[in-house]
C-alpha cells in the first residue's frame, strides 16, 4: 500500500500483480530449499560421494606410506608363518 497525505491508497492492479509475483517466486525458493533437505536418499549419496572422495584423496597423497605399511604387514605375516612352519616341523 502507498500513502498520499498521511492516508493510506489501495495499490494498483500492477502493484499487487508484481508483490504475488515476487511472493510466488519467494515461496517457490523456499519449498525447493525444504524439498532438497527432505531428500534423504540424494543428502546420503552425496555424503557418500564427498567421502569417497576425500578418501581417494588421502590415498594419493599418502601413497608412500600405505606402501610402505603393506610392506611391513606382509614382512610380518611371512615371519609369524615362517617361524609356525619351523616350530610344527621341530615338534
Amino acid at each position: 500500500m502507498t500513502t498520499h497525505n498521511g492516508q493510506p491508497q489501495p495499490m494498483s492492479v500492477a502493484e499487487l500483480s508484481g508483490e504475488i509475483a515476487q511472493t510466488r517466486q519467494a515461496l517457490g525458493e523456499t519449498v525447493r530449499a525444504l524439498a532438497a533437505k527432505a531428500d534423504v536418499k540424494s543428502r546420503a549419496e552425496e555424503f557418500v560421494q564427498d567421502t569417497r572422495d576425500r578418501a581417494a584423496v588421502s590415498v594419493r597423497e599418502h601413497r608412500t606410506q600405505l606402501a610402505a605399511i603393506g610392506i611391513g604387514l606382509l614382512a610380518v605375516v611371512g615371519a609369524v608363518l615362517i617361524w609356525r612352519n619351523r616350530e610344527a616341523v621341530n615338534s
